[in-house]
């Protein structure tokens, strides 16, 4: 009973205590408002500094709204009175904003007069505009507010995000904000990333760094410096904060396919995929994709994008990247449809016009390949080794074209590139070979047999260029090999002729020629070259002797020469062989005309020959000399001129050439001449037009990330009520009533009788 008294006792004393002392309470219910409002401030800006609003929906975030409500209601039972309409109008503005309620908040103060209130209402009315998208009010409120940077920084950030970046430049030249941790800099920063001016961006984030080393500042800088090709680093900004941000992580590994390093780039995206965060999953498959395409594993490849693809569906980069391991596989259509389909739905999607250029190459349709890559010649990379394959199809198109100039530059492009690139040295000889300079020819054509030695027709052309310097020992073997890689190249097998005849094999030659002539008679150069070897067969058939034999071979030897002509009237060079002919039969007027017909140093020297055959040794002389001036390092003008001067040593000069094929005259040329000079005939062969399959391992569409936002400073404040004025508190006369207590064995007796205590 005892304890029961003293209770109602202290609760009487607690109730006139509470009823005495109004304003404390409240006092400490704002007190607490703001302690919420403090820590809730940082989490909602960081929400903005990482570009991540799913902060604000984590449940630790949103019991702390809920407890501000419920403080702040508590606060405003117990204080408020009519007079502090404004300050609970913007409290309860700041709550909704933190709340993410934006445009609530912005209504609740443009219905408010603030004219003769506080400066500070106006910055909190500002920021509401500000996260409302109302930027010109945002700044008149900014205007009005007290001084400090951080009415500064989201004044400029107002004109950055109101796409006025000339006018964000101006007002950042004219005013500073120290004192944000970098978010001045930052901002700055991407003022000038929009405006084009990247280095003076790198250098605004590189700041910002250095003040307060934040997430967003380093993958905008790392993003900035992607841009500007400069990935090496790049990549240190993203390995800095990878190991505690997803997002980042993500683009470090990105950042590593542009380096072409696969292997590495892999092991990122596989310890994202192993982690419990999903938000960037697709991207980590899509990236394991290019990692394997990058590490030439295709199949493993499209595993991954097809992965890829239930999350991320229709994206350029994922298709164009399916596209290009279709074209490591020559579908070139099924390639063409993905590479369009992407430039269909997104015309600035450039790595789908190179993918779809390839693919038109590969159909042949090289004017529409050339198309293509004009369109997306901003993406060509010069530095790039990986856009090696990319310059030699855009330069075998422009080959195919005529557009020698033009195939010229870019197979160079693509050597710098490569320098095992065999397509793009081939190329460049086939383009020498067109403009006669063979030695170049040989040169580039030589290289790349260095690095590829099973395509025939680069054996053939080169064992035509060694032809064209007169190397027969070595164009021996270069045919032989051509030969064998491939016997129907009909090209090789007129050289593989060539070379058995200049080896003094005049049987096998001729037989291989007869073969020939049988399968492809329409080839003029077969029926000129098979001429040669009869020619030279009658020669030897004469040294032995044996007329009617040596007749028979020059007569057949004139009717191939005239097939020749028949079909290629325009190859004048035929009346050389054709004249020589004449001269064995002793029909010197139709030699004569022949070699007219034909006035190049060959012919020269074989008209000299014919007159010194003739004892005519001044003409000899004087057409032989004129051939000297013309090439004064040819071996058989000099031979031919040693004979003609020393006319009595021929016969010795013929007997050495004839007994030792290691001598220094030991070509068939002086081995079955008639007279001990030399004839020149001229052979016939051409040059195949070399195509390539194409390796077709395209340069990686990387994925951009193109997160380019502001980060303003939202320092909203709650405002306390007005204290109210008063003389003091009014002290209310309590009247208490005694309390009678009825104890047990009582009879109506009053008072308070206390009990006897033994």
């Amino acid at each position: 009973m005892v304890q029961k008294i003293y209770l109602l006792f202290s609760s009487g004393i607690l109730l006139m205590l509470m009823a005495l002392s109004p304003n404390t309470a409240s006092a400490q219910d704002f007190s607490e408002c703001q302690k919420i409002v403090k820590d809730l401030l940082p989490v909602f800006n960081k929400s903005f500094e990482e570009n991540n609003p799913a902060l604000l929906r984590e449940e630790s975030y949103q019991r702390g709204v809920r407890s501000l409500q419920a403080a702040y209601s508590l606060y405003n039972k117990q204080a408020f009175q009519p007079s502090d309409s404004v300050q609970r109008m913007n409290n309860e503005a700041v709550i909704l904003a933190l709340s993410g309620n934006y445009q609530k908040a912005l209504h609740i103060m443009e219905e408010l007069d603030l004219s003769t209130q506080d400066a500070y209402l106006h910055y909190n009315r500002g920021l509401f505009a500000l996260l409302s998208g109302h930027y010109d009010a945002a700044r008149n409120d900014f205007s009005d507010a007290p001084g400090g940077a951080q009415a500064t920084l989201n004044t400029m950030v107002s004109y950055a995000k109101q796409k006025k970046y000339g006018e964000a430049i101006d007002f950042a030249g004219q005013n500073s904000a120290k004192g944000t941790a970098g978010k001045w800099n930052y901002n700055v920063g991407m003022v000038y990333k929009f405006n084009g001016q990247l280095t003076e961006a790198v250098d605004e984030m590189s700041s910002a760094i250095k003040q307060k080393d934040e997430m967003a500042y380093r993958l905008q800088r790392g993003d900035i410096l992607m841009r500007n090709g400069n990935e090496k680093r790049a990549v240190k900004d993203f390995e800095k904060v990878s190991r505690t941000h997803p997002k980042a992580q993500i683009r470090y590994a990105n950042a590593l396919l542009s380096l072409n390093q696969f292997g590495a780039a892999k092991a990122v995206f596989e310890k994202y995929l192993e982690s419990n965060e999903r938000t960037f999953r697709g991207d980590a498959y899509l990236g394991m994709g290019h990692s394997f395409y990058g590490l030439m594993q295709n199949t493993e490849a499209q595993r991954y994008y097809r992965l890829a693809s239930t999350l991320k569906r229709e994206t350029p980069a994922l298709q164009s990247g399916i596209g290009n391991t279709h074209l490591s596989k020559h579908e070139y259509q099924t390639a063409f449809t993905l590479f369009d389909r992407v430039i269909k739905k997104d015309s600035t999607y450039l790595p789908a016009y190179l993918g779809r250029a390839v693919a038109n190459y590969g159909q042949k349709k090289y004017d529409l390949a050339l198309k293509d890559f004009k369109k997306a010649e901003k993406a060509l990379n010069e530095d790039n080794k990986f856009f090696a394959d990319l310059f030699v199809t855009k330069a075998f198109s422009e080959y195919y074209l005529k557009q020698t100039t033009n195939a010229q530059d870019d197979f160079q492009k693509a050597i710098k590139l490569d320098a095992a690139r065999y397509e793009a040295l081939a190329g460049m000889s086939s383009i020498m070979i067109d403009q006669k300079r063979y030695s170049e020819a040989g040169q580039f054509l030589a290289k790349a047999l260095q690095y590829e030695q099973g395509y025939d027709l680069m054996w053939s052309n080169y064992g035509n260029l060694l032809m064209h310097f007169d190397m027969f020992k070595k164009g021996y073997q270069v045919f032989k090999k051509a030969v064998s890689l491939n016997p129907s190249n009909v090209n090789a097998q007129n050289g593989w002729g060539i070379v058995l005849l200049e080896n003094d094999q005049l049987d096998k030659s001729m037989l291989l020629f007869d073969s020939l002539v049988r399968e492809k008679p329409e080839l003029p150069f077969l029926h000129n070259n098979h001429g040669i070897v009869q020619a030279y067969i009658g020669n030897r058939h004469a040294q032995r002797h044996q007329v009617n034999e040596a007749n028979t071979r020059y007569d057949g030897s004139y009717e191939d020469f005239k097939k020749a002509m028949d079909a290629a009237p325009s190859r004048k060079f035929y009346n050389v062989n054709q004249g020589n002919v004449y001269r064995y039969l002793e029909k010197y007027d139709e030699a004569k005309l022949s070699y007219q017909n034909y006035q190049d140093k060959s012919a020269l020297n074989n008209t000299a020959v014919m007159y010194a055959g003739q004892e005519r040794i001044k003409d000899a002389k004087y057409y032989l000399g004129i051939a000297i001036q013309i090439d004064s390092l040819h071996r058989v003008f000099q031979y031919n001129m040693t004979v003609l001067v020393k006319g009595k040593q021929k016969e010795m000069m013929r007997l050495v050439a004839s007994s030792d094929e290691n001598s220094p005259f030991s070509d068939i040329g002086i081995k079955y001449s008639r007279d001990g000079f030399v004839t020149i005939y001229l052979y016939d062969y051409e040059y195949d037009v070399l195509s390539f399959p194409g390796r077709h391992y395209m340069p990686l569409p990387v994925a951009e990330y193109k997160e380019d936002y502001f980060i303003p400073e939202y320092d909203f404040k709650l405002v306390a009520y007005e204290k109210k004025k008063s003389d003091g508190p009014k002290n209310k006369k309590v009247r208490y009533h005694s309390q009678k207590v009825k104890l047990p064995g009582s009879r109506g007796k009053s008072g308070t009788r206390c009990p006897i205590l033994f």
